[in-house]
This record gives structure tokens, C-alpha cells and sequence, in this order.
């Protein structure tokens, strides 16, 4: 009979991951011989002692389990938000709750844990229910779901969350599963160095974010921002309607007609095609994806609305438009240097993870009053992700039964994802923070399905539209086509030399890159010949610091870092685990170092050579 801190903790898991709780419940799991026994470290917290064969181990201090765990938490540092942290090991639970109390909650936390016998052990005597509940925690455990981990790792890293990644094993956990926590270890550490050094994944996404970048330096040169957007569109005593392709959009998608020339409709990418083909015309869409299927704006009619969109985006969507083409930053680095050389500031917009939190951001700078949301479910509405229309003329229905439940605007609890729980999050803090500057900002949420924004008026948008519609028309898409430059003749032609020297960089970058693979060798062939204390191998590490400083030094240097910036912290002497073993830590080190410059070598050629033959064609 399991107790009540058992029930607690289920609780809190079903408010994430119910069918996972269920599994526990019923006991449809395999259960591994590990003996446990709960005492007390001599200053008073509870510890697991475990017997496996003839071993015998503690999984924290005997006599002080809490100075080892302050000393863990001081060396783990400062844990970004939405970096996914992996704890190899749960033991009592002392270290999973340490590293939830001490951490955003955006942050991912994955659980594994070798032992099953361990993990329902944990559950019944350990109150972990208020780290559980304050975050959706993956607990990846052997004789439940342990072939899952590798799964979970795909999702939760990639290009943008690895640099933040975190791996941390458990005291003991070593000596006591060495098999299984090595193959975890493993199959987490593979993740990483595919993508962080797989060549092909390299290239392939270096193609595309450095590709759109150069393409699209065309227009950065023209000066054409979202600062003077900003200038430009009538906002006062006028709403700006958002409209997102979630699901709920094809319930009121008609009555946006109603609020043509008399709001300024202001789409996300996915829901362009859906309102075109109702015959509404948005007056600009925004865009934030390098790789957003062209099957989206396939119909002609969408060329001619204007486009905002970041230098990274899809270029060849940003092309073909006929209508004005304005751009911001979110974290462009190259043009915020191209700007700084003609001495001007690129404006940025908040990022907030989506296309719709920027448009969202964009609408308030702009200086609206009040926004009105439309299809911004934030959930999986009817158990679909998109509005019909989208992706397909009929969206497919999911299977939502393992995802989080989060409170409806209409219903109790409805699923999201995690992606779009980190969205809603965004919605909430930015809005709070929003109303704190200025009182008066209105936000409507007339989404009419979906998940339920804290600090938004819930009504539909036949209400929300007559409140707030009753202005005089105006053509917002003419007011944007008529958008002035930024830049000065002169000024345009400082942009364009800034653009023009982006090739000879690279050629520096690539002739540094072999440098750097040559010293990082040198360092691993001392490091085999035991020679790690003499000047050579000094020598040789401040080469690589001066090598890898001077390469950042280059403005080109960040069309390599789409790719390369993963591995920053691997080439100041990071590494993924905590090594006992200096020689072998060395050894990971060096091997990392060499094809870090490995790929900076073909990554700063192959650029080179596309630079070239794009950026000196813009006049």
C-alpha cells in the first residue's frame, strides 16, 4: 500500500504527464533487484544506502550530505534559461531538488535514472511534489521507459539550446550502474557531437542560416527597419489585430473582414495562406524561420504583402515579395556591425522563442494600445496543432494523451506542447511587464479556443472588433510601402563596403582554422607523450586562445558561428562531464578542438566562395 507522499508526487506528475503517472500507478513496469535503505546523514537529510550483490554504497554523504551539495550547486553555476540540464542518477532525490529550486523553470530538466527500484523508491518516501509540480521534469527511467532517453535528447537539443546544456551524474552512481550510466552518458554525449561536429549537419545548416544572411545583406543595405515602420503606421486610438494559425483560427477567420482598413491586421508566416484564401488580406506578415516551407505563400496574391523578417529567414520567401521588404534583429550580430559602421543602431525585437511573440513585441514598440489575439491557441485545440489550411488543407488530429494540460480560455484543461507552454510563459511575463510601463495597454485574447493567457480580456472577435473597430479606414499596406530608408545615399554606400569585405575575412578565418587544428594536435601528442607541464604545451594553448580570439574579431566571423558558437565552451576547456582523469579530460578536449577547427576550415571555404559570388554583386 503506497503512502501518501507517493500519491503526492503522482499528483503532481499527472498535472504534466498523466499517462506516465498511470503506468507507475498500476505498477506496468520492471523492476530491478536494487536494495534501498533510507537513513539519516549525520546533519539531518534523508539518504539512500544501496545494496546491489556484495556492494555496498551510499548515494550521498554519511555523515554530510549537505556541504557536498552546496559545493555541487556553487560549481554548477548559473543554468541558462531553456537549457537542457540531464541528471544522470536520482538517489534520494537531494540533487533533482536542489537543481529545481535553484534553476528557472524554464529550464529543461531530464531525470535518468539506471534504477527503478531506486525511482519508486524516491517516490514513495521523498516529497518531491513541488519540484514536480513546478515544472514538466522528464523522467526517463530504466524498466519504464528507459529506451526513451536518447529520443528525448533529440528533442531538447539543437544549434540554439546546446551551448547551455548541462550533464550532471550522480554521486556514486559511477561505481555502483558503471554499464548503464556510461551508455546513457553515451547516448546523451552523441547527441551532442552530432550536432555539434556531425559535418554534414554542419554544412547543411551553415547553407542555410549563412546562406539567408548573405542573400538577404541585400536588403539590410537599404535601410528599411522595423524602426521606421514604426513611424509610419497610424496607431493611435487603433487596434492591431495578431493572427496566429492556431487551431481555433478556422472558427472565426470570416470575421476579420469586418475589421479591414479599421485595425492593422499583422499575420505569422502559417496563418498567410488560411486568411488569403478567405479573402482576407493582411496587411504584412512576419517571419522568423530560415527554413519556412515555401508551400506557405504559394498563392500570388502574397506577394505583394509587405514582409518583416530578421536577416536569417527563409531568403528565397523574402525574394519573391513584390512588397516592401523590413527587417529586425532578434540576435543579428551582422547587421548590427553593418549598421554600427555607418553609425546606426539596428533595432531589435524581442525574441521570445516564435514567430508570433515577436509580431507581439512588434505591436507594442509600434505603440498600439490594444492588440487583439486570433488564433493564438497555445494548446492543441481539437487535437491539432495548426489551423486547417496551414500545412495541409486538413490538419491531422494528434495524440495528446502524454502532454501537459494547461487551463483553457473555454475549457477546464486543454494539452500543449512544451514549445508552446515556453510561449505562453513568454505571453504572460511580457504582458505583466508591459501593463506595468503603461496601464492602458489592452491586450484581447479572441482567440476563441486554446490555452487561457493571464492578463489578456477573453471575448470573441466579433465582440472585440466591435469595440474597437469603430475608426475611419486606412490603407496600412500604402502606409508600409511608403516607408522611408534609415540610410542616407552616403550611408547606404558605407553599408555596401561593409558587405564587400565580408569574403577576404573569411579567407583570414579559414587560414586561422588550420593554425588551430595544427596546434590542438600538438596539444593531444603531448598529452600522449605525458608532456603536459613543460612550455610546449603552454605554448600551444596560448596559441589556441590568441588563434580563436583573433578569428572572433572578424564581422564575418559570426556567418561561421551560426555553426561554430556550439562549440565555445569545449574550446576555453569545457567539457561535458566532470573527468577524475586530467589526461583524459585533455585528450576529449584536444580531439573536440581538432574537429571544431575542422569544420571552421570547410565552413570559412565554402562561405568564402558564396560570398563572393553573392555580396560583391550588391551596388
Amino acid at each position: 500500500m503506497k503512502g501518501e507522499i507517493f500519491e503526492r508526487n503522482l499528483k503532481a506528475m499527472e498535472k504534466w504527464y498523466p499517462a506516465y503517472a498511470d503506468i507507475i500507478r498500476k505498477g506496468d513496469y520492471e523492476k530491478d533487484e536494487t536494495e534501498i535503505i533510507t537513513e539519516r546523514s549525520w546533519d539531518g537529510l534523508d539518504i539512500f544506502k544501496v545494496k546491489q550483490g556484495e556492494r555496498t554504497l551510499y548515494l550521498n554523504g554519511r555523515r554530510s550530505a549537505g556541504e557536498p551539495l552546496k559545493v555541487w550547486l556553487e560549481k554548477l553555476g548559473e543554468v541558462h534559461k531553456f537549457a537542457p540540464v540531464f541528471l544522470v542518477g536520482l538517489g534520494s532525490g537531494l540533487y533533482l531538488k536542489a537543481l529545481a529550486d535553484n534553476t528557472d523553470k524554464s529550464v529543461n530538466i531530464i531525470a535518468y535514472e539506471p534504477s527503478a527500484a531506486i525511482f519508486l523508491k524516491m517516490l514513495e518516501e521523498v516529497d518531491i511534489s513541488e519540484q514536480i509540480e513546478s515544472r514538466p521534469i522528464a523522467f526517463v527511467v530504466e524498466g519504464i521507459n528507459g529506451n526513451e532517453l536518447e529520443a528525448v535528447a533529440a528533442k531538447l537539443m539543437s544549434l540554439e539550446s546546446i551551448e547551455f546544456m548541462k550533464l550532471l551524474v550522480h554521486p556514486n552512481y559511477k561505481e555502483l550502474f558503471s554499464d548503464r550510466v556510461y551508455m546513457a552518458v553515451q547516448q546523451i554525449y552523441n547527441r551532442y557531437t552530432s550536432v555539434l561536429c556531425n559535418m554534414n549537419t554542419g554544412v547543411v545548416f551553415s547553407q542555410v542560416i549563412a546562406v539567408n544572411q548573405m542573400q538577404n545583406l541585400r536588403y539590410s543595405c537599404e535601410g528599411y527597419n522595423t524602426r521606421c515602420l514604426s513611424k509610419v503606421l497610424p496607431y493611435e486610438n487603433r487596434a492591431a489585430i495578431l493572427v496566429s494559425a492556431g487551431p481555433s483560427l478556422n472558427k472565426n477567420i470570416q470575421e476579420l473582414k469586418k475589421a479591414k482598413n479599421k485595425a492593422f491586421i499583422l499575420a505569422v508566416d502559417t496563418a498567410v495562406r488560411p486568411l488569403c484564401s478567405a479573402g482576407i488580406i493582411p496587411d504584412a506578415f512576419l517571419m522568423i524561420d530560415a527554413k519556412k516551407p515555401l508551400s506557405l505563400f504559394d498563392m500570388d496574391v502574397i506577394k505583394d504583402i509587405p514582409v518583416i523578417a530578421p536577416i536569417d529567414a527563409n531568403y528565397e520567401v523574402i525574394r519573391e515579395q513584390r512588397g516592401k521588404k523590413i527587417l529586425f534583429g532578434i540576435t543579428d550580430f551582422l547587421t548590427t556591425c553593418m549598421y554600427m559602421s555607418v553609425g546606426k543602431v539596428f533595432p531589435e525585437l524581442p525574441c521570445g522563442g516564435s514567430v508570433a511573440t515577436s509580431a507581439f513585441g512588434l505591436l507594442y514598440m509600434c505603440g498600439f494600445e490594444t492588440v487583439i489575439l486570433v488564433g493564438q491557441d497555445l494548446a492543441l485545440t481539437g487535437n491539432k496543432s495548426h489551423a486547417d489550411g496551414t500545412f495541409k488543407e486538413k490538419m491531422p488530429e494528434e495524440d495528446t494523451s502524454r502532454l501537459e494540460r494547461v487551463k483553457g480560455n473555454y475549457e477546464e484543461w486543454v494539452p500543449t506542447r512544451g514549445d508552446f507552454k515556453h510561449f505562453l510563459d513568454w505571453f504572460v511575463t511580457y504582458i505583466d511587464g508591459a501593463k506595468q510601463r503603461d496601464p492602458e495597454f489592452r491586450v484581447i485574447n479572441a482567440t476563441e479556443g486554446g490555452a487561457y493567457i493571464r492578463g489578456t480580456e477573453v471575448m470573441t472577435l466579433k465582440e472585440a472588433i466591435e469595440q474597437t473597430c469603430d475608426v475611419p479606414e486606412v490603407d496600412f499596406t500604402e502606409c508600409i510601402n511608403n516607408t522611408p530608408s534609415e540610410f542616407t545615399p552616403e550611408q547606404r554606400q558605407r553599408a555596401v563596403d561593409f558587405v564587400h569585405k565580408l569574403p577576404d575575412e573569411l579567407a583570414d578565418i579559414y587560414s586561422n582554422a588550420k593554425k588551430l587544428y595544427s596546434a590542438y594536435h600538438k596539444i593531444n601528442n603531448l598529452n600522449k607523450a605525458g608532456n603536459t607541464g613543460g612550455k610546449e604545451y603552454a605554448a600551444q594553448l596560448k596559441k589556441v586562445n590568441k588563434l580563436s580570439s583573433k578569428s572572433m574579431e572578424y564581422a564575418a566571423y559570426i556567418l561561421v558561428n551560426v555553426t561554430m558558437n556550439v562549440a565555445d565552451s569545449i574550446i576555453r576547456g569545457t567539457s561535458l562531464n566532470e573527468f577524475e582523469d586530467t589526461e583524459t579530460e585533455i585528450d576529449m578536449v584536444s580531439k573536440q578542438g581538432m574537429k571544431y577547427a575542422k569544420l571552421m576550415q570547410q565552413c570559412a571555404k565554402m562561405l568564402e566562395d558564396y560570398a563572393r559570388e553573392t555580396l560583391m554583386s550588391i551596388e
